[in-house]
């Protein structure tokens, strides 16, 4: 006879063969059903287990990718450029010149009329050229050095855009397995829920049974097959 043939039987039976059966086929149920919950824990725990094999390691190193992000905006701001040109003019050739073009006022001034307006204008045309040729040496001198930081900066921007992307990637594995964590308990409150259904309604059935013996009375045991439904669907 097979799990619940025996429920043909029962139904608006009263002796306590009967009554017997019925109780051995809720035990055989309440085992049955045993063994669906266990089979049910063990998927979810497999799963849990893979979740956490799949992004438990990258969702852990989060919080230190965000704190290195933060960190390198912190340190890696907008780019600016402090120097100036007078910054990169040669000292020691300006000195040189200046002393120079003194020695070259001083001749003129103790030489009265020997040089001409003409040779003087030419020496103060000289003078200028040198000064504008430093200015643009200095120039180019910071523009290198402008470029050079500038090109920093930029190395710095790209390793705060990988920060990112990874923090970006993290969290989504944070935010995967997140989810995955409260599937997992909202399938094991199910069952828990199931299983308490599954044990009342055998309980209930039990008693009414023993109550039935104790009473000699024929009622069907209709609760056998809700606790049937409940389990098996």
């Amino acid at each position: 006879m097979g799990l619940f043939d025996g429920l043909g039987y029962i139904l608006g039976t009263s002796n306590d063969a009967n009554i017997d059966r019925s109780l051995r086929t809720l035990d055989d149920i309440n085992s049955e059903a045993s063994g669906v919950s266990s089979s049910n824990r063990k998927l979810y725990n497999d799963y849990y287990g893979q979740m956490q094999s799949m992004f438990g390691d990258n969702a852990s190193k989060y919080g230190d990718a965000v704190s290195r992000l933060a960190d390198a905006i912190e340190n890696y701001g907008d780019f600016e450029y402090s120097g100036n040109v007078d910054d990169f003019l040669d000292p020691a050739r300006n000195q040189r010149v200046a002393a120079a073009m003194s020695a070259i006022g001083n001749s003129a001034a103790s030489g009265g009329n020997r040089f001409s307006s003409n040779y003087l204008d030419k020496v103060a045309a000289k003078q200028q050229s040198l000064a504008s040729e430093e200015w643009r040496e200095a120039y180019n001198r910071m523009m290198q050095d402008r470029n050079q930081q500038l090109s920093e900066w930029n190395t710095k921007q790209n390793k705060i855009n990988n920060l990112g992307t990874l923090a970006g990637l993290y969290g989504n594995d944070r935010t995967a397995l997140s989810d995955a964590i409260g599937n997992y308990y909202s399938n094991i409150a199910n069952q828990n829920n199931a299983d308490l259904e599954v044990a009342s309604d055998i309980a209930t059935n039990k008693a009414n049974l023993n109550t039935q013996r104790s009473n000699g009375a024929g009622e069907a045991l209709s609760g056998i097959g809700s606790v049937v439904s409940a389990i098996f669907g």
